[in-house]
């Protein structure tokens, strides 16, 4: 589900996730300030320079296109068009700043926090979280495809999707049973490999670097928000 965002050189978790944070916290607070669209600009040119691509691109335009509508509705509802445009800066401020994190694998995350040492209680949970969503979303997929072999038209303007029978029959029961599979294969896996959740000592195959490439991105970050806060800073003045 999310394979598709993750770069090829992700930047070091910890600095992801420290610049993801940074600059949407800086980003909302500034979310009223029009220089704010030159901030979204440098820092994506910065992650389109570190080849985060594809997050970048699916990120601006989904959100950009939900900021307009949710701006377009809100100043209809208020009669007013002149604070339009901070709903989409809101959402795109969202959108550009979650790129850093959303173009790391879950595996990297894990071995960077396996080498801080954290419980692998807290780790192995942290991981089956982030890979819920893409492996329940792939059960429906096969879900759907088994139920247009036996006639179900699943397409969003189908009646027949809507159906109490087709939705709790052919869709819902199957999904609660893979689900349930799933669990019972996941600690059967966990059991089998000889998990021990007070084993203090984890080793990591591949480990997690921080290396200058990391620095100038956490450099070129701070920058841009030390920017927003000077430009701020004067334009409240």
């Amino acid at each position: 589900m999310f394979e598709q965002f993750h770069a090829r050189r992700p930047v070091h978790p910890l600095a992801a996730f420290f610049c993801s944070l940074l600059s949407l916290a800086v980003g909302m607070v500034c979310a009223g300030s029009p220089w704010v669209f030159a901030y979204l600009t440098f820092l994506g040119a910065v992650y389109l320079t570190y080849g985060l691509y594809t997050a970048l691109l699916y990120m601006t335009i989904g959100m950009g296109a939900f900021g307009i509508i949710t701006g377009g509705i809100t100043a209809l509802m208020n009669g007013n068009l002149d604070r339009f445009w901070i709903s989409p800066a809101r959402c795109l401020v969202i959108g550009v700043c979650i790129v850093p994190m959303l173009a790391v694998p879950p595996a990297l995350l894990i071995r960077c926090l396996n080498q801080m040492k954290l419980p692998r209680g807290v780790t192995l949970g942290m991981l089956i979280t982030v890979r819920f969503l893409p492996t329940i979303w792939g059960e429906v997929s096969q879900i759907r495809a088994a139920m247009r072999t036996r006639g179900i038209d699943t397409r969003l303007n189908s009646f027949r999707w809507y159906r109490p029978s087709n939705l709790y029959r052919a869709f819902l029961i199957p999904l609660v049973m893979r689900t349930v599979n799933l669990s019972d294969t996941l600690s059967l896996s966990v059991e089998t490999r000889g998990f021990d959740p007070a084993e203090r000592e984890a080793t990591v195959y591949h480990p997690v670097g921080f290396t200058r490439r990391d620095g100038i991105f956490v450099a070129l970050t701070i920058l841009a928000v030390a920017a927003m806060l000077a430009v701020r800073g004067g334009m409240g003045r």
